[in-house]
């Protein structure tokens, strides 16, 4: 009986996604710096760093295809835990770091990740929410 991966698909979706964020960075002006880069001392990863004006960005792209079950982007929670959970540790060590979370779908309004998002931003743990429709 021959396996597949479950996450095959994700996996690529998210792969595209991840090359359409790329895209509107230099689209934006921005030189990407790096990417899937871990983060000396914290143990985490991010999508991409990229350099405008002089000011490093750290981001992660959170996304994929929708469609049948899928929640893509800031629809599932795991995705937003995940990438403010990066930020938080990335801040706690780089206080000064810019971080930016793209998505590929917004949260339902006033739901959980809505609400985390938000507190995420107000405690300083991410910069900016970007969201690119895929």
């Amino acid at each position: 009986m021959k396996s597949e991966n479950f996450q095959s698909e994700s996996t690529a979706s998210g792969s595209e996604f991840e090359v359409l964020v790329e895209k509107n960075l230099l689209d934006s002006g921005y030189k990407i710096i790096s990417t899937n880069s871990k983060i000396d001392g914290i143990g985490v990863n991010v999508d991409y760093i990229a350099e405008k004006n002089g000011t490093l960005e750290y981001g992660e792209a959170k996304g994929g295809k929708c469609g049948g079950k899928k929640r893509p982007g800031a629809q599932r929670t795991d995705n937003v835990k995940k990438a403010i959970c990066n930020g938080a540790l990335l801040k706690a060590k780089y206080p000064n770091a810019k971080y930016v979370i793209y998505f590929s779908s917004k949260p339902k309004s006033g739901n959980s990740s809505d609400e985390m998002i938000k507190t995420a931003i107000d405690a300083g743990f991410v910069d900016e929410v970007r969201y690119l429709e895929y």
